[in-house]
């Protein structure tokens, strides 16, 4: 056997681990990764609290970019951005926000890709209050 064929099945192993979507999301990871780093701006259950600048991310997943109603503080590109919030769209977003939406206000990326998946898996999870 050549020495080519072990270092193509490594570099294709590498590849499939390092994808994203090859991950199991942990929602409870998700939610440690949220607390730690989205807190600080969003809620996660409908009601404002702590010093909360971003929108609440109770129902996130299925909703229009920038249509939480009554919320004042979106900015003209993340209304420009129209899409709705999706494990692939969150994911694009969540990686680097102000590349993906130059003018948003969202400056915090999620740049690990297990965490982003955790974070996303936490976000499916979140009902929207009534």
């Amino acid at each position: 056997m050549s020495v080519i064929r072990p270092l193509r099945l490594l570099a294709v192993t590498a590849a499939v681990l390092a994808a994203p979507s090859v991950f199991a999301a942990d929602a409870a990871n998700g939610k440690a990764v949220f607390d730690r780093l989205c807190v600080i701006c969003h809620s996660a259950t409908g009601e404002p609290g702590g010093p909360v600048t971003g929108p609440s991310l109770a129902g996130v997943v299925g909703r229009k970019a920038a249509s939480v109603t009554g919320f004042p503080m979106y900015t003209q590109a993340l209304k420009n951005h129209k899409v709705t919030w999706n494990a692939k769209t969150l994911d694009e977003f969540l990686a680097n926000p102000m590349t993906k939406v130059p003018g948003t206000m969202m400056v915090m990326p999620v740049p690990d890709p297990k965490d982003r998946a955790d974070v996303i898996a936490y976000l499916e999870s979140l009902k929207a209050k009534k």
